[in-house]
C-alpha cells in the first residue's frame, strides 16, 4: 500500500500540470484566435471599403454612361427628323418637277415608304439604346454578386484558417509532452 501512495501522488501531481497546460493553452489560443480574427476581421472591412468604393465608382460611371446614351439617342432623333424632312422635300419638289401632285396615290405611297422607314430606323435605335442599358445594369448586378462571392469566401477562408491555426496550436502544445 506505502508503493501505491507516492504513484499516486505522482499522478495526481501530472494531473494538475496537464490541468495547469490545459488552462495555458486554453489561454494561449484564445491570444492566437483573437488576434487571427482581428487580421481576418480587418481584411474583411477593408475588402468591403475597397469593393464599396469599386461600387460607388462603378455606378457613377453607369449613370455617366446612361445620360450619354440618353444624349446620343436625342441626337440621332433629331437628325433622323431632319433627314427625313429633307427627303420629304426632296421627294415633294421631285414630284413638282417632274407633274405629279403630292396628293396623289402614288406620291402618298412614296410619302409613307419614306415615313415608314424612319420609323423603323426609329425602333432599330431605341432597341439597341435599351440593349446598352441593360447591359450598364448586368454589368453592375454581375459586379454586386462577385464582390459578395469574394466577400464570403474572404470570410470561410478566415474562419477555416483560424480554426485549423487554434488546432495547430493546441496540437504543437502538447506536442511537448
Amino acid at each position: 500500500m506505502a508503493s501505491i501512495v507516492p504513484i499516486a501522488f505522482q499522478a495526481l501531481q501530472a494531473f494538475e500540470t496537464i490541468g495547469t497546460v490545459a488552462k495555458f493553452a486554453d489561454k494561449g489560443s484564445a491570444i492566437f484566435s483573437d488576434k487571427g480574427e482581428k487580421q481576418s476581421e480587418l481584411a474583411l472591412a477593408q475588402l468591403q471599403q475597397q469593393q464599396q468604393l469599386q461600387s460607388q465608382t462603378a455606378a457613377q460611371n453607369a449613370l455617366n454612361d446612361k445620360q450619354r446614351i440618353a444624349i446620343q439617342s436625342k441626337e440621332v432623333e433629331l437628325e433622323r427628323r431632319r433627314a427625313l424632312k429633307r427627303a420629304v422635300a426632296k421627294q415633294r419638289a421631285s414630284f413638282g418637277g417632274s407633274g405629279v401632285s403630292s396628293g396623289d396615290g402614288s406620291s402618298e405611297a412614296v410619302l409613307l415608304g419614306l415615313f415608314e422607314e424612319s420609323e423603323e430606323d426609329k425602333a432599330t435605335s431605341q432597341k439597341l439604346d435599351n440593349l446598352k442599358l441593360q447591359a450598364l445594369d448586368q454589368d453592375l448586378n454581375n459586379m454586386n454578386r462577385v464582390n459578395t462571392l469574394k466577400r464570403t469566401q474572404l470570410a470561410e477562408k478566415n474562419r477555416l484558417k483560424n480554426s485549423s491555426s487554434t488546432l495547430s496550436d493546441i496540437s504543437d502544445l502538447f506536442s511537448i509532452f
